[in-house]
């Protein structure tokens, strides 16, 4: 870092800075020239990192779902079991005394009054009668109870049995998404290589160099300016494919790490699922701090840093570094507002 600035003096000097949204194209660029074809291929290779970082992110959410799901259905059959056992408890019951009344065992009112042998005996009876009527009426209840519980954990049980089937298959097949994507990202880094290669020491000396303001870049107060000069203070660190950090980064892993130093980890390693995440904000009211988005979905994010910059891990070859907004910008997003 070098001398501080005033934050009067940092607009200013910010103010001086090329402003277009897309970064200077590398001096004597021609079709088909060795640095046309790195950039291309390289933006292709980050696109692609990106999207299998989506992928593990999708697939880390289908393999919760699925023991969620799991756990849910082994409650839900448990709790169809003791529901049938107490449907069985009470049906005996009431078996016993559907029973007892067809075989005319039990006495109404009537024969209470007419066996009766005096009022208080009669009087007796009745209670007793009025007693079993009610044993009766709460043994159907509780049968009743019971039969609409255990119907309820088999749709229950159903349900989850299905939850967990399709998440099952959901994760399966990102599985084999993956597989596909890591094998064609594997052949697009070697491209990049080559490409990187067939660059003269110029051209590669050019790919790091950090057009960012010289001075001290001023945060706004909170998480998002705290994670704005987390990334900042990586630059020089070189990018890797799948890098969350502490010593190389992709993209998403380069915002992940900052704002996980800022004291808001777990955010999804991905820069479409980021793209999500926290409030809109239109270009015409970035902030130093605001996730900047390139790309439907975003194949590649960084951290705005004021006057058209960002932070970034560009691609392969490249360092995180600070340089203009790339083409494709397609909105930013603010965390921790």
């Amino acid at each position: 870092m070098r001398g501080a600035l005033t934050a009067t003096a940092v607009i200013a000097a910010v103010g001086l800075v090329p402003t277009s949204a897309t970064a200077a194209p590398p001096a004597n660029t021609t079709p088909g020239d060795p640095m046309q074809q790195y950039q291309q291929l390289s933006k292709q290779a980050d696109a692609l990192n990106e999207q299998i970082n989506k992928a593990k992110v999708d697939l880390t959410n289908r393999q919760a779902q699925e023991q969620t799901a799991g756990a849910d259905l082994a409650t839900a059959k448990q709790a169809e079991q003791s529901a049938v056992t107490r449907q069985n408890q009470y049906r005996g019951q009431v078996d016993q005394l559907t029973g007892a009344s067809y075989a005319g065992a039990r006495f109404n009112q009537l024969s209470a009054l007419l066996t009766g042998t005096s009022t208080k005996d009669y009087l007796n009876r009745a209670s007793d009668l009025a007693a079993v009527a009610t044993d009766d009426l709460d043994a159907m209840t509780k049968f009743s109870t019971a039969i609409n519980a255990a119907k309820k954990a088999e749709q229950r049980a159903s349900a989850d049995q299905q939850t967990a089937q399709t998440a099952t298959a959901a994760a399966n097949a990102l599985l084999q998404q993956l597989a596909t994507q890591s094998a064609q990202l594997t052949a697009q880094i070697a491209q990049v290589n080559q490409a990187l290669h067939r660059l003269t020491p110029t051209q590669q000396t050019s790919l790091n160099t950090d057009t960012g303001p010289a001075g001290t870049y001023i945060a706004p107060p909170g998480v998002a300016g705290a994670a704005m000069q987390a990334a900042l203070n990586q630059r020089g660190k070189p990018y890797r494919f799948g890098g969350a950090g502490p010593n190389d980064f992709d993209c998403s892993g380069l915002v992940d790490y900052a704002y996980l130093l800022a004291g808001m980890g777990g955010l999804p390693h991905s820069a479409a699922a980021l793209q999500g995440m926290g409030v809109s904000v239109s270009r015409a009211n970035l902030q130093p701090g605001d996730l900047v988005f390139f790309g439907s979905p975003a194949g590649h994010v960084g951290i705005y840093v004021g006057g058209g910059m960002m932070v970034n891990a560009p691609s392969s070859g490249q360092v995180v570094k600070v340089e203009p907004l790339f083409g494709g910008y397609s909105g930013a997003r603010r965390l921790g507002a």
